[in-house]
């Protein structure tokens, strides 16, 4: 697989982490095998997206853990998370990796916001 292909991948699957977090898993071992790429646009898209998928992960699991453990599905908070998730966390966090696919696939690279400086 080339290295841009691996970098547009890297960003798609932190798409696919905000809606299916085992997807985490995948992209640990994708990050694990990538992260000292000689290539500039595949190490700094990989170390992003592997910061952002980490944030959300930790994100979604702790809303989840604090739903069965402490309200159950039957509370207001569980709604109130719910909605604080899909309304604030995915859009926050979609945007980017969509951009991060639009300029790799354009060649370009792209930083993340408040993200991007800092891993690279």
């Amino acid at each position: 697989m080339k290295n841009r292909t691996k970098s547009i991948l890297s960003h798609v699957m932190v798409i696919l982490n905000l809606l299916f977090p085992f997807i985490y898993v995948l992209l640990l071992l994708f990050w694990l095998k990538n992260k000292k790429s000689e290539d500039e646009m595949l190490r700094v898209s990989i170390n992003e997206a592997m910061v952002l998928a980490t944030i959300t992960f930790v994100v979604f699991t702790s809303l989840i853990s604090a739903v069965l453990i402490y309200f159950g599905f039957k509370s207001t908070f569980t709604l109130v998370a719910g909605e604080i998730y899909y309304m604030i966390i995915i859009p926050l966090s979609f945007y980017p990796a969509i951009m991060g696919v639009a300029k790799n696939n354009a060649g370009q690279m792209y930083y993340y916001p408040l993200i991007g400086k800092l891993v690279s």
